[in-house]
């Protein structure tokens, strides 16, 4: 099915992430038109991605991809898979410290995910998701 909406492509997309690159803990995608500043991070002008970001509730972690007018629908899922990439190495000792790094192993999982999107048909693939 084409996804009509960036909205749409983003879920889409998502279910096909959960499917390929399984993750430590539940994760929910959500598709805010903004997203807010990180509590503790200073006002709203410093808040952190701009186009998505990651959050750990207890157990459960929530991405957040910000679907404006004028976003390219390309730059949107670069980050949904940048934030699925996050969220395919955090560890419970991460999870504690609130600590999400650009390290080797998220770097070596977002080329992963990246190269099976991109250029293993992942792109075409998920849109049956």
């Amino acid at each position: 099915m084409i996804a009509r909406s960036n909205r749409e492509r983003v879920l889409q997309i998502s279910r096909w992430l959960a499917d390929k690159f399984p993750t430590p803990f539940p994760v929910t995608v959500r598709c805010p038109k903004k997203i807010a500043a990180i509590p503790g991070s200073g006002p709203l002008e410093t808040k952190i991605g701009d186009y998505g970001t990651i959050i750990q509730h207890g157990h459960k972690i929530i991405i957040n991809i910000a679907i404006r007018p004028g976003r390219s629908r390309s730059m949107i899922v670069d980050a949904l898979l940048h934030e699925w990439a996050h969220a395919a190495t955090i560890r419970h000792a991460n999870l504690e410290k609130n600590r999400l790094n650009h390290d080797d192993e998220w770097a070596l999982m977002y080329g992963k995910i990246y190269r099976s999107f991109m250029d293993d048909g992942g792109c075409k693939e998920s849109e049956d998701y």
